[in-house]
This record gives C-alpha cells, sequence and structure tokens, in this order.
C-alpha cells in the first residue's frame, strides 16, 4: 500500500472468501491473557465472521494506517453515518450498510506468545 502498510493477510484464500477481500486484517474484541485493563474481559466464542472495506481513498492514503479494535471499528462508522469522513464502503442494506455478515462462525483459540 502506498504508505508501506502490509495486511495481515496478503493474501488469504479462506473457503468461500470474495477475491476483493483475500488481503485483508482481523479485528477481535478481546483475547485472554490481556489483562483486565485490556480486552479480555470482551472475548467471546465463537467469533462471527464480519467484512468491511476500507473506501479506496482512505486506504490510498500515505499516512492509512488500520483501525485495530472493535472500539475505532464502530465509531468509524458512527462518524461516516453522521456525514464524516468516508472510511468504508457501503456493502450491504441491512442496519450496519458497512458490515456484511458472512453467516461463518469460527471457533478460534488464542494461545499465549510464550505457548
Amino acid at each position: 500500500m502506498p504508505g508501506g502498510y502490509q495486511p495481515q493477510c496478503n493474501p488469504c484464500f479462506h473457503p468461500g472468501l470474495p477475491a476483493p477481500f483475500v488481503c485483508h486484517d482481523h479485528v477481535i474484541s478481546g483475547a485472554p491473557g490481556m489483562g483486565k485493563n485490556g480486552t479480555a474481559g470482551d472475548f467471546k466464542a465463537p467469533w462471527k465472521v464480519i467484512l468491511l472495506m476500507y473506501d479506496q481513498s482512505y486506504a490510498a492514503s500515505s499516512s492509512f494506517r488500520p483501525l485495530t479494535s472493535q472500539t475505532a471499528v464502530d465509531a468509524a462508522e458512527q462518524a461516516q453515518s453522521a456525514g464524516g469522513p468516508k472510511v468504508f464502503v457501503p456493502l450491504g442494506g441491512g442496519a450496519n450498510p458497512y458490515e456484511v455478515e458472512t453467516g461463518n462462525v469460527l471457533i478460534c483459540p488464542i494461545v499465549s506468545s510464550h505457548a
């Protein structure tokens, strides 16, 4: 990408994932071991797979940095819906036009970096 950022999956071909999403990042709401002041209290499984796509002009910026938390994603969606900066491409017609629920559910254990 112009600012040098490389997605976590560059590319990852998950079964059923449409081609525009093969280069992507993952955001989870929490993880065990992040402490009581971290996001461990929000960690839940199973995970629902929800797709979002950055607006091309936002992602092409030389200062692009990905959103790295559910809170940041939610805030960007709300700001855009209120007429703020265009961060995401509207993909769906549901309650949240920026998110597409795939219907896929994952059971993904997270292990400590010390495991």
